[in-house]
Order: structure tokens, then C-alpha cells, then sequence
């Protein structure tokens, strides 16, 4: 969308493994789990709004200070400060 909003620096992911937090606009992946410190209401209400093991999830766009950040996931886009965007592990597409 707006090039200011986008992090400068590498845009591709190395690791095997990281969090959702992680990502800048226009990368991909897909949810490996939740974090054992994620749990109660918090955990479900991530569940209920798609982040489950397997989806595909997309940065659309981040705000200008990056929290919060917008997701695009099964067809909604969901906005989630970074805190807990932290706490949903992922692996590259």
C-alpha cells in the first residue's frame, strides 16, 4: 500500500520458524501453533478468528509505529496489536 509503512531491511524470512509479529506487509505464512503462554479467553478468541495450525496468513498492511498490524486469514482481515501477533508461531510459505 503506502512504502513508509513497510520495514526497511530483509524482507524474506530464514529461519524455519518465528512469529507472526515478525512478518512485514506482503510476506506469508502458515500457523504452526500458539504458544503455551497463550491460553483461556485469549487463545480461543485467536482460534475463533482462524489462526489455527495450517492457515495461511498474509501482512496486508501496518501501521505507521507497526501496532497494530492487519492480517489477512481465511478470507477476513484481522487486526492484532504485536503483542499478541507474538504469541502465534509460523513457518514460511
Amino acid at each position: 500500500m503506502f512504502n513508509i509503512f513497510k520495514k526497511k531491511g530483509k524482507e524474506v524470512i530464514h529461519k524455519t520458524s518465528t512469529i507472526l509479529s515478525d512478518l512485514i506487509p506482503g510476506q506469508k505464512a502458515f500457523i504452526r501453533n500458539l504458544s503455551e503462554d497463550c491460553q483461556g479467553v485469549e487463545r480461543q478468541r485467536l482460534m475463533d478468528m482462524g489462526f489455527v495450525p495450517g492457515s495461511l496468513v498474509e501482512v496486508e498492511v501496518s501501521s505507521p509505529f507497526h501496532d497494530p498490524t492487519a492480517y489477512r486469514i481465511k478470507g477476513g482481515l484481522i487486526a492484532l496489536r504485536k503483542i499478541q501477533a507474538s504469541k502465534i508461531n509460523i513457518s514460511p510459505a
